[in-house]
C-alpha cells in the first residue's frame, strides 16, 4: 500500500530486514531499508549536505551526511511492519519518504526492540526514534517530538467478548497482554511521575489489580491473547483494528471504544534542536502541499490526521 512519490523518493533494500519471526533481540538493531534522496539535492565541496530538497538543511549536523537515520520497532502494521516479500511498509515509512523528499536526504530505518529505542537515541546510535511512539508527557522530559499523527488506546478480546469488557474498568482483576515499552504499560501501571495507573485505580476501588503480561512486540501480545493466556489485548487503536482484521473471527476490538489519546512524534535528542526545526518545517510542508492527506488516505488512516 505504500503510496508512490514519482520522481522524488524511491525505495530499496539495503540489508536483510528481520520477519516478524526473525525479531531481532533486544538491544540488536539491523538497517532495513533506505530511500533514496532527490535528484534536487546538492553538496559542498566536502561533501556535507546543503539545500537538499525544498527545505534548507545547512547547519544540521545530523544531515551533513544526507542520511536521516531512524530507529524504529518494525512490528506495529499499519504503521510499520514487514510485508510479504519482507520489505519495510506503513504509514511511518510513507510519511519519512515524503519528508526525505522535502529535505532532500536520504532516510534509513533501524530495526529494535520499542524498549530499547529511547536508550539508543540517546546514545546517538541513530537521529531520531520514528515508531509510533506517543509524545507522552514522561517522554518529553526525555526526548523532543515533531508530532504528526493522533491516536487512543484500543482493547481486542476474544470474538464473542465473553468476559463483557466495555470499558478500561472492565479490566479490573483481568490478566492483559501488552508490547513492553509502550504507552500501554504506562497507563496500566503507571509511572513515577503519574501514580500508580488503571491497576492501582481498581485497587483504591475496591477490586482486583490487572495482571499486565509484557513481551517484546506487539504481533506477540496478540498471540498470548489468542492462546488463552490473557483476557484481553491493549494497543494504539490502528494498531488494535488492523489486528482484528489479521485474525478475523478469532479476536474483535471492543468497538468505538478509543481513550487516552495522544499524539504520535519523530523523537529527536533535545540537543538536536536544528535538527527538530528543518523536521517541524517538513512535516508542515507535506500537511500544506497536501501529500500528508494523500498518504494517511492510502492506509485509510484519515481519523488521525493532525487537527
Amino acid at each position: 500500500m505504500a503510496l508512490a512519490l514519482a520522481g522524488v523518493v524511491t525505495m530499496s533494500l539495503v540489508a536483510t530486514a528481520c520477519s516478524d519471526d526473525d525479531d531481532p533481540e533486544d538491544g540488536d538493531t539491523t538497517p532495513a531499508a533506505t530511500s533514496a534522496a532527490t535528484s534536487a539535492a546538492t553538496t559542498e565541496p566536502d561533501g556535507t549536505a546543503t539545500t537538499g530538497g525544498e527545505i534548507d538543511i545547512s547547519g544540521v549536523p545530523e544531515l551533513e551526511d544526507g542520511l536521516l537515520s531512524a530507529g524504529s520497532d518494525i512490528a506495529y502494521a499499519p504503521l510499520e511492519f514487514f510485508d510479504e516479500s519482507n520489505t519495510p511498509v506503513g504509514l511511518d515509512l510513507d510519511l519519512a519518504e515524503a519528508i526525505a523528499a522535502a529535505l532532500g536526504v536520504e532516510v534509513e530505518f533501524t530495526n529494535e526492540a520499542f524498549s530499547s529505542l529511547l536508550p539508543s537515541l540517546a546514545a546517538e546510535r541513530y537521529d531520531v526514534i520514528w515508531s509510533a511512539m506517543t509524545a507522552s508527557d514522561e517522554r518529553k522530559l526525555e526526548v523532543d517530538f515533531v508530532e504528526y499523527f493522533t491516536a487512543g488506546s484500543g482493547i481486542i478480546v476474544p470474538t464473542g467478548n465473553p468476559d463483557g469488557i466495555a470499558t478500561i474498568e472492565d479490566l479490573c482483576g483481568k490478566t492483559v497482554a501488552v508490547q513492553d515499552g509502550t504507552i500501554q504499560v504506562e497507563y496500566l501501571e503507571g509511572t513515577a511521575e503519574a501514580g500508580g495507573g488503571q491497576s492501582q485505580a481498581c485497587v483504591d476501588a475496591g477490586g482486583e489489580e490487572i495482571t499486565v503480561l509484557k513481551f517484546p512486540s506487539d504481533p506477540e501480545a496478540v498471540q498470548a491473547l489468542l492462546a488463552g493466556q490473557a483476557d484481553a489485548e491493549m494497543a494504539d487503536y490502528p494498531v488494535a483494528t488492523y489486528s482484528v482484521t489479521q485474525n478475523e473471527g478469532e479476536i474483535e476490538i471492543i468497538t468505538g471504544y478509543q481513550f487516552d489519546a495522544g499524539n504520535y512524534g519523530i523523537a529527536t535528542r533535545k540537543t538536536s534542536t536544528e535538527l527538530k526545526a528543518v523536521l517541524q518545517a517538513a512535516v508542515d510542508q507535506i500537511i500544506e502541499d497536501g501529500t500528508y492527506a494523500a498518504i494517511l488516505a492510502e492506509w485509510e488512516l484519515e481519523a488521525g490526521a493532525l487537527q
